[in-house]
């Protein structure tokens, strides 16, 4: 018997690339500054200043990379608890009780 929720929270396939997102997202960040940092420290003051810029942009990378994925785990988090306090359509109760007449011909059946 499978259970409804687990569609709903986005377990499995389905949610796999939200969180493949997130995973991404500290490695993307550093390499990045990593680069930006080199790049910065070269133009600066050469392959000495290179790596230190690099070493600088890492660490700065990490930072961001951390505070990126905090942010997209809270914005996850808000669209799971929006989902679920979201109101379902529920019919009134006189169209529950209403009962209900077929008119079928039996002329047309055949």
């Amino acid at each position: 018997m499978t259970d409804s929720t687990d569609s709903d929270s986005g377990s499995g396939l389905a949610g796999m690339g939200k969180w493949l997102a997130v995973a991404s997202e500290l490695p993307c960040m550093v390499i990045s500054f990593l680069f930006v940092g080199q790049i910065l420290g070269s133009s600066w003051g050469g392959p000495t200043v290179a790596i230190w810029g690099a070493l600088l942009g890492a660490v700065i990378g990490f930072f961001v990379g951390v505070a990126g994925i905090f942010k997209t785990i809270t914005y996850y988090d808000q669209m799971e608890t929006h989902a679920k306090h979201s109101l379902q359509y529920s019919p009134p109760i006189e169209e529950i009780l209403e009962d209900i007449e077929f008119h079928i011909d039996e002329e047309d059946s055949l």
